[in-house]
């Protein structure tokens, strides 16, 4: 694929390449219009102490979350002191620096309170229990908080429930936190938008350094997660918008086979591609919420129509995940970096591989994804974005109900609303796209990405494909086949860039994936928090 061709087609999908757009880095980026409201949880953030957070950061910046379960266990912490915990990151890292957290739940303590008094009383959900997440704002909650997908005319909007997905972390006991920042609409609003900008809380950072790409459309979640401010995070993707930021800021995440995570009371682009998914810093805990977000919902026909779903994705987790399985890694592009800077981590994590008994088979040149996977795609996602939204819209009683409401309505003040322009959201509302068409259109482009994916698999007898940093993005369009795909970072630039690796695999290798992630894991151990003293 042309650079162009895949610039256009990445940022149409949710990932917005902003190196492609040097007039938005020259201009002022602006504020969001609503701070995050810090202040009601002052006495709970005084109450603990420097010291008290000096040694839970020794103790929890690498724990995974059954080692933090060993600690609630042993009454070495509660549920309501890591809450206090968090909330002290955000306060001293997040607010008004990296910017990854838009709104705090106002009964997140109380919360805390009441599933620490189940643990006394000998009732534990599960391995989730009392642990923490931050949310991306466009996933309902049927809370106090908002879910606004960043826009200014969503910025007092609530769901009517929490979404499926919400309300399963709830039941495993889990404390929503708050929401994080995401790019505008996911993304779907102009090529001139930064990633991870939107009206309502502004830009959110790169962790490791404000001079790294931090992508979109999962930002706020991607970034929460080096930042250690929450113990996972859930995003969402259509085309990239999980794996892109996961890639750019150490973070691991899990796209899942279409139908495996339902999509109910989640702002959507496209019902073709949209999924949810866990962010985490280490593949274990990417297991453990995959676990508790997966499953059948009556909502949600692409998980009432998914065949061969695992029933659990923690199963033969070990050293072997990569033993006998014939991976084939494209040799790198230099799509966004120095080549020679993924010469080196290509050739590291392909030593890595082998070293954990994997098979590696290095593929030659990135194929071609085909020059008319940007118009087939633009044509489904502005259908698709029309009607998802409206229906959600409708479904929410939301302060809009339709798209065409939200252009008219940016467009009464464009500086403060869309100060990049709208241009994907007026494309959307003039949409004239048929549900026939639509449907032949995610047909054309689901069989021919599942017949390169699976025919590059049998080709050369792979398990997995495999690439350095966001190059499979332009390789194969997994999402477009409804195929996972997963991120498991690999190390760093010499300037400090994070960098990871992007494994895809055929539909519902999604345990497969996780394997090989963990296997990966533990044989590179190079996974490092990022030193956010420098952030002042």
């Amino acid at each position: 694929m042309k650079r162009r061709t895949f610039l256009t087609v990445i940022a149409v999908a949710g990932v917005m390449l902003t190196f492609a757009q040097p007039n938005v880095q020259a201009r002022a980026i602006p504020k969001g219009k609503r701070p995050l409201n810090i202040a009601q949880f002052d006495a709970a953030i005084k109450s603990i102490s420097p010291a008290r957070v000096a040694e839970l950061d020794g103790a929890l910046t690498y724990a995974t979350i059954p080692q933090m379960q060993q600690l609630f266990q042993q009454s070495k912490l509660t549920s309501e002191e890591l809450v206090k915990y968090y909330l002290w990151r955000i306060n001293k890292y997040d607010l008004n620096k990296l910017n990854s957290v838009t709104e705090l739940n106002p009964d997140a303590l109380e919360i805390a309170r009441q599933l620490d008094a189940e643990r006394k009383a000998g009732k534990v959900r599960g391995p989730l229990h009392g642990t923490v997440a931050v949310v991306k704002d466009n996933i309902g909650t049927g809370d106090k908080l908002h879910t606004t997908a960043g826009a200014v005319a969503m910025l007092n909007a609530r769901s009517d429930r929490d979404a499926f997905i919400v309300k399963k972390l709830r039941d495993a006991g889990v404390i929503i936190l708050g929401k994080t920042g995401m790019s505008e609409w996911a993304n779907f609003v102009s090529d001139d938008m930064p990633h991870g900008w939107n009206a309502v809380n502004g830009g959110v950072k790169n962790p490791y350094g404000s001079s790294y790409l931090a992508f979109g459309s999962s930002t706020g979640s991607a970034v929460a997660m080096p930042a250690n401010l929450a113990t996972f995070s859930i995003g969402t993707e259509t085309w990239g918008s999980l794996t892109a930021p996961a890639l750019m800021n150490s973070a691991f995440t899990l796209k899942p086979t279409l139908g495996i995570v339902s999509r109910d009371r989640i702002i959507p682009i496209t019902d073709a591609q949209d999924t949810a998914g866990p962010l985490a810093r280490n593949a274990t805990d990417l297991t453990l919420v995959m676990n508790a977000i997966s499953g059948r919902d009556g909502n949600d026909y692409a998980t009432i129509a998914a065949k061969g779903v695992p029933a659990t994705f923690d199963q033969g987790l070990s050293l072997d995940g990569l033993k006998g399985l014939r991976i084939g890694m494209f040799a790198p592009a230099g799509i966004l970096n120095p080549p020679a800077e993924d010469e080196a981590l290509y050739k590291q994590t392909v030593a890595a591989m082998k070293a954990a008994g994997a098979i590696v088979i290095e593929l030659p040149a990135l194929p071609d994804i085909g020059a008319d996977t940007d118009k087939q795609s633009s044509g489904v996602m502005l259908y698709g974005f029309k009607t998802g939204v409206g229906a959600y819209l409708q479904a929410t009683n939301g302060p809009i109900k339709s798209v065409a409401e939200l252009v008219a309505f940016n467009a009464q003040d464009k500086a403060n609303r869309v100060p990049f322009g709208q241009f994907y959201l007026e494309k959307a509302a003039n949409s004239q796209m048929t549900a026939a068409e639509y449907a032949a259109a995610v047909q054309a482009i689901r069989e021919k990405a599942q017949k390169q994916i699976d025919g590059l698999l049998a080709a050369n007898k792979l398990d997995l494909l495999a690439a350095i940093n966001i190059d499979l993005l332009s390789t194969v369009n997994n999402c477009g086949a409804g195929y996972p795909g997963l991120v498991v970072p690999v190390g760093f630039q010499t300037d400090g860039q994070p960098m990871g690796v992007m494994f895809v695999g055929t539909a519902m290798s999604d345990a497969k994936l996780i394997r090989a992630a963990y296997a990966l894991e533990q044989a590179n151990k190079v996974w490092r928090a990022p030193d956010l003293s420098k952030w002042k």
